[in-house]
């Protein structure tokens, strides 16, 4: 019950945190609608989208990293599990399976690298 009540908690806070940003964002359109019509120079957003594209940025290389690691993880694991027979047989080439999350990291760290000194 305990596990439950902390889901449910955990999954409410992110819902409130993007409930907030969510009403952030529309602050600022409604301002940036009242300023066109006042004819006022618009706000700079470019600190806001910086940020933005720095977090999704730092987001691509962590989760590719972890991913890599994952991979590495279950080949090395299964690689180990295999070399020490045992009663129950594990399939053979079972520790390839480790292929499949390196690859996912690799394509995060590509699309990290790839777009890390592009504009806005």
């Amino acid at each position: 019950m305990e596990f439950v009540i902390i889901v449910v908690a955990v999954v409410a806070l992110i819902g409130f945190k993007l409930w907030l940003q969510h009403r952030r964002r529309l602050l600022i359109h409604r301002e940036r609608l009242t300023a066109i019509e006042k004819g006022v120079d618009l706000p700079q957003l470019d600190q806001d989208l910086r940020r933005n594209n720095a977090r999704v940025q730092r987001f691509l290389l962590l989760a590719g990293l972890i991913w890599i690691s994952v991979g590495f993880g279950i080949f090395v694991f299964f690689t180990a599990v295999l070399a020490h027979p045992q009663q129950d047989p594990i399939p053979q080439g079972i520790q390839w399976s480790g292929v499949a999350p390196v690859l996912i990291g690799v394509s995060h760290l590509i699309v990290h690298f790839a777009n890390r000194n592009k504009e806005i």
